[in-house]
């Protein structure tokens, strides 16, 4: 008997050990083939492909809608610690969350848009405090 469903689980177990909202973002996406199929072996293995498809979905449009509805600040902190396993700066890593797969299928069509431009802002950000910083400014 599963006490959990499967968004619960993926929502606990696998996003609670990623950091940050955009870490999260960036790893839902890893799973979305940019066509509206998503894989995580785990979830189908226990919850079926179907239940596994629906809460890979759900989990990835409460993601984007929490991220689009975070300040600018906050995402900003978050940044650094989406960061934290990267192996990327955070310009790059902003520049990875542009990618199609990021957003969900059938999402609003303000949606993408509306992400490109808080990462935008997050990335001139990320520029205007390096060069804030940089000792000859």
């Amino acid at each position: 008997m599963k006490l959990r469903s499967a968004l619960e689980d993926f929502e606990s177990a696998t996003l609670g050990s990623v950091p940050g909202l955009l870490g999260k973002l960036s790893y839902t996406g890893s799973l979305h083939d940019g066509s509206g199929k998503y894989q995580h072996w785990g979830l189908e293995r226990v919850y079926g492909s179907d239940n596994a498809q629906h809460a890979l979905k759900a989990a990835h449009r409460a993601l984007v809608s929490r991220i689009l509805k975070t300040p600018l600040q906050v995402l900003l902190e978050d940044l650094s610690a989406s960061c934290t396993d990267q192996e990327r700066t955070e310009l790059e890593f902003l520049c990875s969350l542009n990618e199609e797969r990021t957003l969900p299928k059938a999402v609003s069509s303000a949606a993408p848009a509306h992400l490109r431009s808080v990462l935008h802002a997050l990335s001139a950000l990320i520029e205007t405090r390096h060069v804030a910083t940089h000792p000859g400014a």
